[in-house]
Formats: structure tokens, C-alpha cells, sequence
């Protein structure tokens, strides 16, 4: 996968800002509306909690290299409540952030939430014209840290790398992605299974 380089604007030739209203506006088999406006709302209650404002780049690493800036709608008092428990609202967001990040940089949709115990989150799939529409094509296992350092970050993805093995007898391509939300950042690593 080629990686793609910032501008020295920080955006990127195939959009600048990442909007978090996508996620219940574009279409994944495996997402619905409303779910896409809950992994919305958590990333942007996470970001919220960092004090980041509306724009902050997400520096991205790992098989995309890129910053985008972050778009999210304002957070309101009830959506801090909603979102209080803070594992849960990180999970969700990191979900949010991994989902967008996948379908721009690797054109992948989310087909199915995966069943527990299979070492990964989600499905990924493409509309294929040779075969079914949407079918399986990769797995995504998506990891949140709140605030963290690099060493964090590392340790985290190396964790959910090892957690995807379970699953490698699949034969499909793994990502993880991890999303640190106090810088924000996300790493992405491709496991390619033999």
C-alpha cells in the first residue's frame, strides 16, 4: 500500500479534513446510521476531553503516513454524560477513527461486526465487480487510548497484532489500528497472513 504524503498545508491530495458525521453518512454494510452517529459522538467527546478544537490534525503512522484535520460536531453537556464512561467512549471512538481512516486510505467499508473470540473487531470488504458485493476481504482490530505515550501506542498495537493470530488461519490481511487520542494520533499496521 503507497503512502501518502502530507502537503505542507498538513492535508492530503485525497481530501483534507476528516469529517466524524461520515461515519453515519456513508455507507458500511455493517454500520447503520445511527450506530455511525454513536462512533461519531464518542471520538468527538474524546477529542472534547483533550481540549482539542475542531481542526486538530490526526498525524497518522504505520501503512498510511498523513495528517488530516479532524471535523466533529460541537459537544454538548449531554453528549459528556452519555459518553461518561470513558473505556467505553474511547473504545467507540477509536472504532469512529479507525472506520474513516480504512475507507480513505484503503477503500475498505466495514461488512460485519466479527463474533468474540475471533482475535478481531471487525470485517472489512470492497464492492467487487468479479465476485459477491462486499464480501470478506480483510479483518480490522481497533484499540483507544485516551492519553498516552509512545511507548504506549507501541506496546498497544504489538498487543493487538498479536491478538489477531487467533484468526490468521483465514488467510485474510489484518489491520490494527490504534488511536491515541491526547495527540490525537493513530497507528495502522497490515499483517499480510501466510
Amino acid at each position: 500500500m503507497k503512502k501518502e504524503r502530507p502537503r505542507p498545508d498538513g492535508s492530503c491530495k485525497n481530501g483534507s479534513g476528516i469529517h466524524l458525521r461520515e461515519l453515519a453518512e456513508v455507507y458500511h454494510p455493517g454500520i447503520t446510521t445511527h450506530f455511525g452517529s454513536v462512533l461519531a459522538e464518542a471520538a468527538a467527546v474524546c477529542l472534547d476531553s483533550q481540549d482539542h478544537k475542531n481542526g486538530v490534525q490526526l498525524r497518522m503512522s504505520g501503512e498510511f503516513s498523513a495528517l488530516h484535520p479532524l471535523i466533529w460536531e460541537k459537544v454538548t453537556d449531554q453528549m459528556r454524560r452519555s459518553y461518561a464512561d470513558e473505556q467505553v467512549a474511547t473504545e467507540h471512538g477509536a472504532y469512529g477513527i479507525a472506520v474513516l481512516i480504512i475507507d480513505r486510505h484503503a477503500g475498505l467499508k466495514v461488512v460485519e461486526r466479527s463474533r468474540k473470540g475471533t482475535g478481531f473487531d471487525l470485517w472489512l470488504g470492497t464492492e467487487d465487480r468479479h465476485g459477491p458485493y462486499f464480501q470478506n476481504k480483510a479483518r480490522l482490530e481497533v484499540s483507544g487510548i485516551r492519553t498516552g505515550n509512545d511507548s504506549q501506542l507501541r506496546r498497544r498495537v504489538k498487543e493487538k497484532l498479536q491478538q489477531t493470530t487467533v484468526s490468521d488461519k483465514m488467510k485474510l490481511p489484518a489491520f490494527v489500528a490504534v488511536t491515541e487520542f491526547g495527540t490525537p494520533r493513530t497507528e495502522v499496521v497490515k499483517k499480510c497472513s501466510q
